[in-house]
């Protein structure tokens, strides 16, 4: 059946009907959209702006609304919502784009739909905000800090306090604005198959701008990554999608070829197929994940990869006994954890989490750190990582476990890293934040288990 041909405006409201009335995941909403609709490439790229635009400033757009229409954004009609959305993001974000373009798309886009008589409405709207734009009444940034960074950039207020009493106003709002920042798309050299200059020639062959990163040698940074998963280097198993960040936790481990290795999170399996090719293929790694689809992403990756030590095992971490699955001499543990460290790549993260939620997840990290004390061979080493830099998910969490396991200790690592973000003081590990590094919010900590 021939595929409906959709402009960006079009597919930017389907995909935020999915979102805001399915809660799905913007990245997979928009997948879904531009997969099962024909766009041409300048309307993807619009419709990807557009959509992940609106997942960032939902909180600010709800605010600019109530100021425009004297009305709560939750009150309106749910396509009317989307709409001004839409049109509000392009008058306010998205400067090349001409403002009777805006309003004149986004009345045509309500006509589209069952509230074609509101037509009337949104042409108001939209009008009165370029009339009102530069004079909204901001809250005064000296006296009510918080509320205005938290409607500036967009971010809910629990999540800015928190940050500016424990990195102050400066640092926070350099923070806010990096989370705002769309960031590059990088991927991992499959060692396995290639090198990075081989796939760098592969890719340009292939119409696609990379470049080598300066962080990790295995590391490549791509300028133009629409369709990324139909090149035929990425069938072929030449890379995976994968963040810069995600592939220090794995170097940071270093499991030598022919040792045994545990991954107690394992799905979709970018890190499990990057501890693979460390290990040049040799050895034996164990793939936890509780849910049977994840898993089979897992084995879908590393049939694509040509990573033939793997083997994944449906079970909850906690679960994980030595007389059951015997030890490890490498522990990955990638834990759940609130990831405030990647909402520059996943903004509805922003939405979807609350404030107890660093606290909670603490204590299923937690849980998990034991069992993998309990299967980690002596002299063997454990990596904990999360893409979060809260404290309760991060450093509390490993002074806490150390204060429990006197039989472990930091561990210093080899990874090629500037001199500045080698924080050894930091438990064996290291924080990095998008403001201060360019990479996605992580935490990673190298632990030693003493030998008997």
């Amino acid at each position: 059946m021939q595929k409906k041909h959709l402009d960006a405006r079009e597919a930017a409201l389907l995909a935020l009907t999915s979102v805001l009335e399915e809660g799905a995941y913007v990245n997979l909403a928009l997948a879904n959209v531009l997969a099962g609709h024909t766009l041409d490439g300048r309307d993807r790229r619009l419709a990807a702006e557009i959509t992940y635009g609106v997942a960032t400033y939902r909180l600010t757009l709800d605010w600019i609304i109530l100021q425009l229409t004297g009305r709560p954004a939750a009150k309106l009609d749910r396509p009317v919502l989307l709409v001004l959305y839409i049109g509000l993001y392009q008058l306010f974000y998205l400067d090349r784009i001409p403002a009777p373009a805006a309003v004149h798309t986004s009345v045509e886009l309500i006509k589209k739909t069952k509230k074609r008589p509101l037509a009337g409405f949104v042409n108001g709207v939209l009008r009165g905000a370029l009339r009102r734009k530069n004079s909204l009444p901001w809250p005064d940034k000296e006296k009510n800090t918080a509320e205005y960074l938290s409607l500036r950039s967009a971010h809910p207020p629990w999540m800015v306090q928190r940050w500016l009493n424990r990195l102050g106003p400066e640092e926070t709002e350099k923070l806010l604005a990096a989370n705002n920042t769309a960031p590059p798309l990088t991927a991992r050299v499959n060692t396995l198959r290639t090198d990075r200059e081989n796939l760098l020639a592969r890719l340009a062959a292939e119409g696609v701008e990379a470049e080598a990163s300066r962080l990790a040698p295995e590391a490549v940074i791509i300028r133009n990554s629409s369709g990324i998963g139909n090149l035929a280097a990425y069938r072929e198993g030449l890379f995976q999608v994968q963040g810069e960040s995600a592939i220090l936790a794995s170097r940071v481990l270093a499991p030598v070829p022919g040792s045994r290795v545990l991954d107690m999170c394992s799905a979709p399996g970018g890190k499990t197929t990057h501890l693979a090719a460390l290990m040049q293929n040799r050895g034996e790694i164990v793939a936890l994940d509780i849910y049977p689809h994840r898993l089979e992403l897992v084995q879908a990756n590393a049939r694509r990869l040509g990573a033939t030590v793997i083997t994944t095992v449906l079970l909850d971490g906690r679960e994980i006994t030595p007389k059951r699955h015997g030890f490890f001499d490498y522990i990955l543990l990638d834990a759940p954890c609130s990831g405030l460290g990647v909402i520059r790549r996943k903004p509805d993260i922003k939405w979807k989490r609350r404030e107890e939620d660093p606290a909670a997840l603490a204590v299923l990290q937690q849980e998990l750190l034991e069992r993998a004390a309990a299967v980690l061979t002596p002299g063997g080493v454990l990596v904990y990582s999360t893409c979060t830099n809260e404290p309760e998910e991060t450093t509390e969490q490993i002074d806490s476990f150390l204060a429990l396991h006197p039989e472990f200790a930091p561990s210093t690592f080899t990874v090629s890293l500037p001199p500045a973000w080698q924080r050894q003081e930091v438990c064996g590990g290291i924080q990095l934040y998008p403001h201060v590094h360019g990479l996605d919010g992580f935490f990673i900590a190298r632990l030693q288990k003493a030998a008997r």
